[in-house]
């Protein structure tokens, strides 16, 4: 069974996001964290991947784009939220008028 490797995990996120500066870090309990810095302020983190759900050659291609995915998921969810918040209302009060 062959686990992905560090590099290998980031050149291959590297290659589908050249724009974006790739950090992982191999945590002793068997889990992934993947840290793509882009451009500006264009942050994205994901912790606790389980590396040994991605073994073989196909493996790497699945993880990036899941995280890929998972990216452009986040990035709806934030844009769906700042247009749902009325603008007069903070964002941490629920269901209190004040």
């Amino acid at each position: 069974m062959e686990l992905l490797n560090k590099s290998r995990i980031e050149a291959a996120l590297a290659a589908r996001l050249p724009s974006y500066r790739i950090t992982c870090t191999l945590h002793a309990d068997g889990t992934l964290s993947a840290i793509l810095s882009g451009p500006e302020t264009d942050h994205f983190a994901i912790t606790g991947i389980v590396r040994s759900h991605y073994n073989g050659a196909d493996a790497i291609t699945r993880l990036a784009n899941e995280i890929l995915r998972e990216m452009v998921l986040s990035r709806q969810g934030m844009k769906n939220s700042r247009l749902h918040t009325p603008p007069d209302r903070p964002h941490n009060v629920r269901g209190r008028d004040r």
